[in-house]
């Protein structure tokens, strides 16, 4: 019998915690501490975890991550990148979340937009994406990592997917010299008119090469750990939505669903959510789900990163 893939999405990675911009009316921690990235690669090398794992250059507008954030300190993102390096990249397909993963960046004036980066790819042809696109890989490429997709931060390309499939390639094509590439944009809690359940070549042509669209096809069962969230009802949310995704004896959940059908099982958090203000509910919420799976499918399934279930569909 062929294995299943399994794989794991964390979004908005890196030294700042993104809620402090997405929910600023909470008093949320604006670093993500090492102690948490440390206890999260273990969970994920102690347990065979392998996914994809998104990098934002610029997160909030803050400045560049290979040159200077404002407000964090040079020796914190140096220690977060070095760690992102030597602990998250092996077992992870590393990406851009975009540039910003907030307000658009004028590539011509250097300056930050007022709007945001969904908003601003909804213009853009094929081109303008690959070159916005461009400068987020040679940044990740400037502190040496090694990307090989592309993550989009809320909808961003999802009504001009053409162009944005195309521009990814392209960009590749010239940052990277690669003729392959990913990006995760369709979820099940995303309000897209398109939803697959597996991955699907969405471009195959000689300017860009082949770009292939990864889904999440489950759900983000921590989203709801951090403020304003008490405790106990972040503890209660995550138990739920752990047993909605695979149940303590593996016979229901959205991931048998996908294993009896063959799919690829796609699970996701946020770097922030597992984080959960410090409490790392979400994180033991995520030990235990991934322990789950293993103990449930054992050896039927195979944790992959984003690259290698990319080479199954082009």
């Amino acid at each position: 019998m062929k294995k299943i893939p399994v794989s794991l999405i964390i979004d908005d990675g890196g030294v700042v915690d993104m809620s402090y911009f997405g929910q600023s009316a909470y008093p949320h921690e604006l670093l993500v501490p090492m102690a948490f990235a440390k206890r999260f690669s273990d969970i994920c090398h102690k347990n065979g975890v392998k996914g994809k794992f998104s990098v934002i250059p610029m997160p909030g507008g803050l400045g560049r991550i290979d040159q200077r954030l404002n407000r964090v300190p040079a020796r914190v993102v140096k220690s977060m990148l070095n760690f992102i390096r030597k602990e998250i990249e092996p077992i992870f397909s590393i990406t851009p979340e975009i540039l910003t993963h907030d307000v658009a960046y004028d590539l011509v004036n250097q300056t930050y937009c007022h709007v945001y980066e969904d908003a601003y790819f909804s213009k853009l042809n094929a081109q303008e994406i690959a070159d916005y696109i461009g400068l987020a890989l040679e940044i990740l490429c400037n502190v040496d990592l090694h990307p090989t997709g592309v993550t989009s931060p809320w909808h961003c390309g999802i009504d001009n997917e053409q162009n944005y499939a195309e521009g990814i390639g392209r960009a590749f094509k010239k940052v990277m010299g690669r003729d392959w590439s990913f990006y995760f944009l369709h979820s099940r809690y995303k309000l897209s008119t398109k939803y697959w359940s597996e991955p699907k070549l969405m471009c195959d042509t000689e300017t860009a090469g082949k770009v292939v669209t990864i889904p999440n096809n489950t759900f983000d069962a921590f989203y709801a750990t951090t403020q304003p969230t008490t405790r106990r009802a972040a503890l209660a949310s995550a138990k739920e939505n752990i047993n909605m995704i695979l149940s303590p004896d593996g016979r229901t959940g959205m991931a048998r669903e996908h294993f009896e059908n063959g799919h690829p099982i796609i699970l996701i958090s946020h770097w922030q959510r597992l984080y959960s203000d410090g409490s790392m509910i979400g994180l033991d919420g995520l030990e235990t789900l991934v322990k789950r799976v293993n103990k449930v499918f054992g050896s039927q399934v195979e944790w992959k990163t984003f690259e290698e279930i990319t080479q199954d569909y082009i």
